[in-house]
């Protein structure tokens, strides 16, 4: 029971040696809940294909190679120094070392679906950059971190802002499954810390809910009733986990023109460095494997650490 429990904490963290997978390192040492987790700082090496190997017994291509096999073994030199400055920063912020460890994993397949696999060895969580994985002037959203965030789906992801936490989070909720599930893991994340929550429901403008669920015996309810219901469960959740009730706030914004901008807009303007989503909200919508609202939020709450559930 004790290494399934342990088994069930582990923080999957994908670097690659750059200066912005460090600063996931360090909003990742500034979160203290994580700080009684054990980190996995993960990174996907890759090696000289084997067919170059062959080339050596060419005399006129032994140069090459070998220049080859010098250029990995100080990539794969590197790395390791990476990795172990790593290590100092959380053991810094006080990480026992027990619960670090350096995996440093050849490339089978590629980088994104090599993360993915790794994720679904019973991780708690992913954190991870927007970017990192590509220097390209100008995009967002690293190639990489672009397919973790369509793909992974086995573990909560945390994509780490700029902004270091700052013990307040935004929860966006609404009457979903996926979104519900989203409480439940912030409530369970923030356990026993002293956190100040916001609760926001956002209704853009013209819009209809249709519900899933609703608190009556199969009898219509108007919207507000809807809410006043998830946010009673949402709030439960969380005064179960040792939030105190006066540091849950709900909050409800109606005739928004964007739903992720206005999540965005509430976190910046509150100091809310932390924002967790729901995969997927009570819009189905077949044309996005994401959903709209987590998918734009990544690009709207650039500054913000964006957790999707």
């Amino acid at each position: 029971m004790e290494n399934e429990k342990k088994l069930s904490r582990r923080i999957l963290v994908p670097l690659d040696g750059s200066d912005r997978s460090l600063n996931t390192i360090r909003f990742i040492a500034d979160f203290k809940p994580f700080q009684q987790m054990e980190i996995v700082l993960f990174n996907v090496f890759h090696k000289i294909p084997e067919f170059y190997w062959d080339l050596s017994r060419d005399p006129t291509l032994r140069k090459s190679v070998a220049g080859m096999a010098a250029w990995e073994a100080q990539n794969r030199n590197d790395i390791k120094d990476f990795m172990n400055k790593g290590v100092a920063l959380l053991k810094a912020s006080a990480f026992k070392d027990e619960n670090i460890t350096i995996k440093i994993s050849t490339r089978k397949i590629g980088i994104a679906r090599d993360i993915i696999d790794e994720a679904g060895r019973g991780y708690f969580a992913v954190a991870t950059r927007r970017r990192g994985f590509t220097n390209i002037p100008g995009v967002l959203m690293g190639s990489v971190a672009d397919k973790l965030m369509m793909k992974l789906s086995s573990a909560p992801v945390f994509f780490a802002g700029r902004d270091l936490p700052s013990g307040k989070i935004l929860v966006a909720v609404d009457n979903s499954i996926d979104v519900m599930n989203a409480v439940a893991f912030a409530a369970d994340i923030t356990r026993g810390q002293d956190m100040d929550i916001t609760l926001l429901h956002v209704i853009r403008q013209n819009e209809e809910y249709i519900y899933d669920d609703s608190p009556g015996n199969g009898e219509s309810v108007s919207g507000e009733e809807v809410m006043a219901h998830v946010f009673k469960k949402a709030c439960h959740k969380f005064e179960q986990a040792g939030v105190k009730p006066e540091n849950i706030h709900r909050k409800i914004i109606s005739g928004s023109r964007s739903r992720a901008g206005t999540i965005a807009d509430v976190a910046l303007e509150n100091n809310h460095n932390i924002i967790f989503v729901g995969r997927h909200g009570v819009s189905k919508v077949q044309d996005f494997f994401l959903g709209r609202v987590s998918k734009k939020l990544i690009y709207a709450a650039s500054k913000k650490t964006v957790c999707i559930v």
